[in-house]
């Protein structure tokens, strides 16, 4: 960390406090506010995917803290990410754009595009596992690569791809449909493979009452069938939810 003072030292350690401590949206922009102070740089955004990137392009989910809106909308419209040297390099870690394009130039009508809105260069820190894909890009036309940029980025990033991953889950946890109490009963029981049936001798309530509640757990969970619902259940924590 040689080139950080003490005072950014002081900064660069709160911020990561603050990220483990945050759990809102509202917080996160305000720590993000912290370190765009600190890098002086014009654009930062996020993207995380649950599964391997580009070939799951729904399952991508993007806070967007300063890149403009419209540059966003034409690189998914476009499908820039089949182009972004940045995403086809396969590199993770830290990127400095400049090196990825002296290596690979990019497309030009890419490269024309995000000159148009102050995106030319930039660095992106990557990580890619089987399940999880992130990515935190900080970009300026006239951003120039730095140890200083280079030490607060690395020790950065990691914090917040967790950050992001964690409120990204929370909020796709808080937009389920909520399930009844005796519907997490009859689910917990299907998912131990017991028949409509066994769950009514178990609850004590009739077969046809077990019918019911399965039918409004699939239509509440938008789910094919009684696999599929448990499936999503557990996905989303729905049936241990203080466990």
């Amino acid at each position: 960390m040689d080139a950080l003072s003490n005072k950014e030292l002081t900064t660069l350690l709160e911020i990561i406090s603050d990220c483990i401590t945050c759990d809102s949206i509202e917080t996160f922009f305000t720590i993000i506010s912290k370190v765009e102070n600190l890098l002086q740089y014009g654009h930062i955004v996020f993207l995380s995917s649950q599964k391997d990137f580009p070939s799951s392009l729904p399952s991508i989910q993007e806070i967007n803290v300063s890149y403009p809106i419209e540059w966003t909308n034409i690189y998914r419209t476009q499908n820039y990410t089949a182009v972004d040297p940045i995403i086809s390099s396969g590199e993770t870690g830290l990127l400095f754009w400049k090196d990825i394009y002296d290596r690979t130039p990019p497309d030009q009508d890419f490269y024309s595009q995000a000159q148009s809105f102050g995106l030319t260069n930039g660095f992106s820190h990557i990580i890619s596992t089987p399940k999880i894909f992130g990515l935190m890009s900080v970009a300026g036309n006239e951003l120039v690569d730095s140890s200083r940029s280079r030490t607060i980025i690395n020790y950065l990033a990691p914090h917040f791809h967790q950050l992001v991953q964690h409120l990204i889950k929370k909020q796709a946890r808080e937009s389920m449909p909520k399930i009844t109490p005796r519907e997490r009963e009859v689910l917990i029981w299907a998912m131990e493979g017991k028949s409509n049936w066994e769950i009514s001798v178990i609850l004590g309530i009739s077969q046809e009452s077990i019918k019911g509640h399965i039918s409004k757990i699939l239509n509440k969970l938008d789910a094919s069938n009684r696999a599929h619902a448990v499936a999503i259940a557990m996905q989303a924590n729905l049936l241990f939810p203080y466990g």
